[in-house]
């Protein structure tokens, strides 16, 4: 069973309560109480890696200096992404990866426009961004100077391409049987069991379990989503179905790739579209952008959340 990853970061970090009528609580996943440091003694590398680094877990969990595996393969990084500054500005590329795929617990910000990043961190710095997962991002912004953000933006607006594509989906009605680990990230348990999908549940796996746990940014996921969840996703999101919200495309663009600052949705995390859309409902997200947005989350069920993240998963980004 997978227990250590990112232990270290939730260590010392407090958690807040965060509360909204059907919230989704396995969207906002939390890492188990009580877990073992991380590991200190066994060196491990990412597959293929060049650099001859052998790392422990607990180094790789180094929250101002975590592995960057295959640093020829994207632009020369910043310090504020590569290493962050202390005591409170952790390396971005800890949780977001070198090229920005992040994980699900964590968000995707490879490919977005250095505006939306800057405006994003703002408003997590501004209390217009907040459920239990942010607690991190909000300590970060509160002390990350615009310079630093500035270069950590625009870095991330120059990942394109095929490390865009960080997501496989499968329409399924059983998943492999998983858990919680630390960190929040989920992993299969031991053996072959399976658990069923419901109309109202997503899994996110790692494709590599070994290899997220590495922090390796070849190490994509897969989304397990209902049986028939993307055929009715694209319904809502191509057609607003009859009024109830409107199409996504008039505002994220065609193929659901982005439109100027306006943010890409196709290939992105189910688990960080679900989070999002469901704050827009509750409130937790905040801002005029989102003033915008709140109407056209209004009248979305549970279930219409579930299928739009399924479908725009699904979507090549």
């Amino acid at each position: 069973m997978r227990k250590w990853i990112y232990a270290s970061l939730f260590v010392v970090l407090p958690v807040t309560a965060f509360a909204a009528e059907g919230i989704m609580d396995w969207a906002y996943p939390m890492p188990p109480q009580g877990l073992p440091p991380a590991d200190n003694v066994v060196k491990k590398q990412a597959k293929g890696a060049k650099t001859g680094m052998m790392l422990t877990q607990q180094e790789i969990n180094n929250q101002f200096g975590p592995p960057d595996w295959f640093p020829d393969e994207h632009p020369q990084m910043p310090a504020v992404v590569s290493n962050g500054r202390r005591p409170n500005v952790l390396a971005c590329m800890l949780c977001h990866l070198p090229t920005g795929g992040g994980h699900p617990e964590s968000a995707s910000v490879a490919g977005l426009t250095a505006k939306y990043t800057i405006d994003q961190m703002h408003a997590f710095r501004d209390g217009n961004r907040k459920n239990v997962r942010t607690v991190a991002m909000e300590r970060i912004a509160k002390d990350i100077t615009e310079d630093e953000l500035k270069q950590a933006a625009e870095y991330f607006a120059s990942i394109k391409g095929p490390q865009l594509k960080w997501y496989r989906t499968v329409e399924s009605a059983t998943a492999p049987k998983n858990h919680v680990g630390a960190g929040g990230m989920r992993f299969r348990d031991e053996g072959n069991g399976t658990v069923p999908i419901a109309a109202n549940m997503i899994y996110e796996l790692p494709e590599d379990e070994e290899g997220a746990e590495n922090r390796d940014q070849h190490a994509g996921f897969v989304a397990y989503v209902p049986m028939g969840s993307i055929k009715k996703g694209e319904t809502i999101a191509m057609t607003g179905v009859n009024g109830k919200t409107i199409q996504c495309a008039i505002c994220h663009g065609e193929g659901l790739k982005g439109l100027g600052d306006v943010p890409r949705l196709a290939g992105r995390s189910p688990y960080y579209v679900i989070r999002q859309l469901k704050d827009m409902q509750s409130g937790a997200r905040k801002g005029t952008s989102i003033a915008l947005m709140q109407p056209v989350v209004k009248n979305l069920t549970d279930e219409d959340i579930i299928n739009l993240a399924a479908y725009v998963v699904s979507r090549a980004p």
